[in-house]
C-alpha cells in the first residue's frame, strides 16, 4: 500500500510542479505606482512628442516619473524636479506638489501610467519597465 502511495506522488509530482510555476509565473494586471517607469510620450496643447523621437540632450529635459514608497513621488520636467505626494481618489492617483498649487491626476491601465494636469493641457504617458 504503501508502494503504491509513492508512486502515485512521484506520477503528481511534475504535475504539481507544472502548476507551482505557472501560478508564479502569471504577473499582475496592473503595474505599481512604485514601479520604474520610462517615458512613452508627452502632450503639450495637442502636440504629442513620442521618447523614441528625442536625442539625447533632449531626453534629459523629458518628463520623467519615480514614486520607490507609493505615497511619496517626484515628477520631473524640464530638467526640474517637482516633488509632491500621492492620494488615492475615484480608482486613479491625485499628486499635489510642494512647489505650486497644481496637481496631476494619475492613472494605471496594465503597464501603462498617464499623468494628466489639472488643467488639461499636458498629459505625460509612462510603460513600467
Amino acid at each position: 500500500m504503501r508502494n503504491k502511495l509513492i508512486i502515485r506522488l512521484k506520477q503528481l509530482l511534475p504535475a504539481f510542479l507544472t502548476l507551482f510555476l505557472l501560478a508564479g509565473c502569471q504577473g499582475k494586471s496592473d503595474a505599481e505606482l512604485s514601479s520604474e517607469w520610462e517615458l512613452v510620450e508627452f502632450t503639450v496643447r495637442d502636440n504629442t512628442t513620442k521618447a523614441s523621437e528625442l536625442d539625447e540632450d533632449l531626453k534629459a529635459l523629458a518628463p520623467a516619473f519615480r514614486c520607490e514608497d507609493g505615497k511619496n513621488c517626484v515628477v520631473s520636467n524640464s530638467g526640474k524636479d517637482h516633488p509632491g505626494t500621492v492620494e488615492e481618489s475615484d480608482g486613479a492617483y491625485v499628486i499635489r506638489f510642494r512647489d505650486t498649487e497644481e496637481t496631476m491626476r494619475a492613472q494605471i491601465s496594465g503597464d501603462t501610467l498617464t499623468l494628466n494636469n489639472s488643467k488639461g493641457t499636458v498629459t505625460f504617458v509612462f510603460r513600467a519597465e
